[in-house]
């Protein structure tokens, strides 16, 4: 399960774009503690020194909620590739260079990153 959660570095970035949603499972909530360590943290979200780790799906939905950014991953002859477009028009793309399709959509979530932080 820990391939269906965003890394560290990503949860910094997002915070610094305004990402503030949590995952709960159950009483637990997901979260990275001040060292980069994934937890689940009881009853509550911890102290400001946690920071959100949500699971990729619910970026990928804020990405589309809030700016109107899709993506598309698929199967590129070997390799994975992504694309990323709003109102049809492709904001960012990348061919045949991930191995696994975790790994395409954590270098989708980079570029969402990287698309948000330059508007």
């Amino acid at each position: 399960m820990e391939n269906e959660f965003i890394t560290y570095e990503q949860s910094l970035a997002l915070k610094e774009i305004g990402y503030v949603d949590y995952s709960w499972f159950g009483s637990e909530c997901s979260l990275y503690k001040p060292n980069g360590k994934h937890t689940f943290y009881m009853n509550g979200v911890g102290d400001e020194t946690y920071i959100s780790a949500p699971l990729k799906q619910q970026v990928f939905r804020w990405f589309r909620e809030n700016y109107e950014l899709i993506y598309f991953i698929g199967d590129d002859f070997g390799g994975w590739s992504y694309s990323v477009s709003k109102n049809s028009k492709i904001q960012g793309s990348i061919s045949n260079v991930y191995k696994t399709y975790e790994e395409t959509e954590s270098g989708c979530i980079n570029k969402l990153i990287e698309i948000v932080k330059k508007k």
